[in-house]
C-alpha cells in the first residue's frame, strides 16, 4: 500500500523507516531537519511524527524538536552489550523524575567532564557526545571524579589552573586536595556556589574491580544534612545499578587503562 497518490513509491513503513532511521545521526530533529533528510513532504513527516509521537516512539521536546521516545530507548537492540553512551541518559532521566531535580551522569574528558543532563519535566535530555563541559574542580561532579583519580591526574588539574568563577571557587591546591580527602573518606562530593549560585551532591561510579567509570549528581536548593539524606540513597542506587550494567562492557573497552581508570580521550570514544 502506498503511503499517498502523491507519492505511490513508497509504502507508510518504508516513510516511517526513514524518519526512525535520521535519529541514528543525531539526538534531536526539526520537522524541517526531518523532511530535508528523507526527502518527504513536510505535511507528511508532519502527521507521521504526531503518530510517532502518540505510540512513545519519538518525543516532542519542548523546543519544538524531535527525539527518541522511550519504547525505542528500552529496546535492546545493541549485540554488544550496554554502554556509558546508552545508559548515562536513562540515569539522568530516572533521577530527574524520581527526585524532581536536574540531573548527571559526567565522564573525564581531557581535564574537564563531559556530561549528559536531563531537568525535570517534559524537557529533553541530552546525549553523548555533545559539545557540554564542566570544571572540574569548581562542581560537585568534577569533585567526585577527581577524588578518585590518580593523583598525577589531581596534579595535572592543578597545573593547569584553578580559575575562579565565584568567590567559594575553591582555587588553591591545599584546599582542593582536603576537599577531595574528604570525599575519599565520606564517599560523595558536594558544591555551593562554586561555579554558579546552584548547590549539588555527586557520587562516583565504579566497575566491579574498583576502578572509575563515572560520576552521577543532581542539583539540591541546599547542602542541608535532610537534603543530603533525602538524595543520597537515590544517587548510590543510580550508581551501582549504572555500575551492574556495565560490568560486561567495561573490560574491553578501549579507552580504559590497565587500572581501570578513563582514559583523557574525546568524548565519543570515552562515552560509548
Amino acid at each position: 500500500m502506498a503511503g499517498n497518490s502523491a507519492d505511490p513509491g513508497r509504502t507508510v513503513v518504508s516513510k516511517i523507516a526513514l524518519i526512525l532511521a535520521a535519529f541514528t545521526a543525531g539526538a534531536e530533529h526539526t520537522l524541517s531537519q526531518l523532511a530535508y533528510q528523507t526527502s518527504l513532504p513536510v505535511s507528511t513527516v508532519h502527521r507521521l511524527l504526531r503518530d510517532l509521537v502518540a505510540s512513545a516512539l519519538l518525543d516532542r521536546c519542548e523546543d519544538g524538536g524531535y527525539r527518541v521516545g522511550w519504547a525505542l530507548r528500552t529496546l535492546e537492540v545493541d549485540p554488544g552489550g550496554p554502554t556509558l553512551a546508552n545508559r548515562a541518559p536513562l540515569v539522568a532521566d530516572d533521577l530527574a523524575a524520581a527526585l524532581g531535580t536536574t540531573a548527571r551522569v559526567g565522564v573525564l574528558d581531557a581535564l574537564e567532564i563531559a556530561y549528559v543532563e536531563k531537568a525535570p519535566g517534559v524537557v529533553c535530555g541530552t546525549s553523548f557526545p555533545n559539545t557540554a563541559r564542566l570544571p572540574l574542580h569548581a562542581t560537585a561532579l568534577g569533585k567526585a571524579l577527581l577524588a578518585f583519580l590518580r593523583p598525577a591526574v589531581v596534579r595535572l588539574v592543578v597545573a593547569d589552573g584553578l580559575p575562579g568563577y565565584t568567590p567559594r571557587t575553591v582555587i588553591r591546591a591545599d584546599q582542593l586536595q582536603c576537599a577531595l580527602q574528604q570525599i575519599r573518606m565520606r564517599g560523595f562530593a558536594t558544591s555551593a556556589g562554586e561555579l554558579d549560585m546552584s548547590c549539588a551532591v555527586a557520587v562516583p561510579v565504579f566497575h566491579a574491580a574498583g576502578g572509575l567509570i563515572a560520576g552521577v549528581e543532581v542539583q539540591v536548593g541546599d547542602l542541608a544534612g535532610p537534603t543530603i539524606a533525602r538524595v543520597l540513597p537515590s544517587l548510590l542506587l543510580a550508581a551501582r545499578g549504572l555500575s551492574r550494567e556495565l560490568a560486561r562492557s567495561w573490560a574491553t573497552d578501549a579507552d580504559w587503562t590497565e587500572r581501570g581508570e578513563p582514559a583523557m580521550v574525546s568524548t565519543a570514544s570515552t562515552a560509548g
